[in-house]
């Protein structure tokens, strides 16, 4: 990384995480509502990066279902889930006989799987942070976040580094082709040691090591995934970052990319199989 991209970038970071780690570990509704306005920002990167393959997602109907998704995991416990669903299926099907644009099934999926991904991962993600809130004691929600963070940051940075040094093995060419084994498997044991100093200091009451080496794997593994996933859209449409939303960084989904991975499978964890 170029001198002239750090300072690019230090703005950003500098103001950008001590924020995040004030508002995640000191409010639960200004976290939902930044987070909620950061779904939307995603859904409208991948919008506009589905136009380029000829596809044209209905927009006013997607950022709508996005939000009677969130709403519904946030305040409607799913109890809306199969309605919004089928109603938002049903009016895309109708509206698209209308619109008379090319590529129907296309422009319905462009329309509808972006909507449905972001909004569920999202809400989970904000669930996540609510957890202590919901009445599992203490401020666990918020380091419950704060946990995810720290595997995914330590992931990329240690693949970062040490596939930059000696990574030699490509893992997907054609997805990234700068990320190697190496770097990914340095980022893997890196998410594994935070996850078990973060179990040791007791951010997270009640987990041992057991669930450090679980949760170790779910930010290692799968926030790997989340940015070889958005490395393939990105490819496959040609453009190097989601959008110039921050300078040097990239679009919302370029900074969020493993936390939509990763964030939702560790909730599903800590409240599935950690019990909390």
């Amino acid at each position: 990384m170029s001198l002239k991209n750090v300072i690019k970038r230090a703005p950003v970071t500098l103001i950008g995480i001590p924020s995040l780690i004030g508002f995640t570990l000191y409010t639960h509704d200004v976290f939902m509502v930044f987070f909620t306005i950061a779904g939307i920002l995603i859904l409208g990167e991948m919008y506009r990066m589905a136009r380029p393959n000829g596809t044209d997602p209905n927009v006013l109907l997607g950022f709508p279902l996005y939000l009677a998704l969130v709403w519904d995991q946030l305040i409607g416990q799913s109890s809306y889930l199969g309605p919004i669903l089928i109603l938002a299926i049903l009016l895309l099907l109708t509206w698209e006989m209308f619109r008379k644009k090319p590529h129907v099934l296309e422009n319905m999926a462009s329309t509808f799987f972006p909507a449905v991904f972001v909004a569920i991962a999202m809400s989970y993600f904000i669930l996540l942070q609510q957890l202590g809130y919901r009445g599992a004691g203490g401020n666990i929600g918020a380091y419950a976040v704060l946990t995810v963070f720290v595997g995914v940051w330590t992931c990329d940075t240690m693949a970062y580094f040490i596939g930059s040094a000696i990574g030699k093995h490509k893992i997907f060419p054609r997805v990234s082709p700068n990320k190697s084994w190496e770097g990914s498997i340095a980022g893997l044991i890196g998410s594994l040691i935070a996850l078990g100093l973060i179990v040791k200091a007791g951010w997270l009451p009640g987990l041992d090591y057991s669930d450090a080496i679980a949760l170790g794997f779910i930010t290692g593994v799968a926030g790997q995934a989340g940015d070889f996933a958005e490395s393939l859209v990105k490819r496959d449409v040609a453009v190097k970052d989601s959008s110039n939303l921050l300078p040097g960084h990239g679009g919302a989904w370029d900074r969020l990319d493993s936390i939509l991975f990763a964030a939702p499978l560790s909730y599903l964890y800590l409240t599935q199989v950690a019990g909390l």
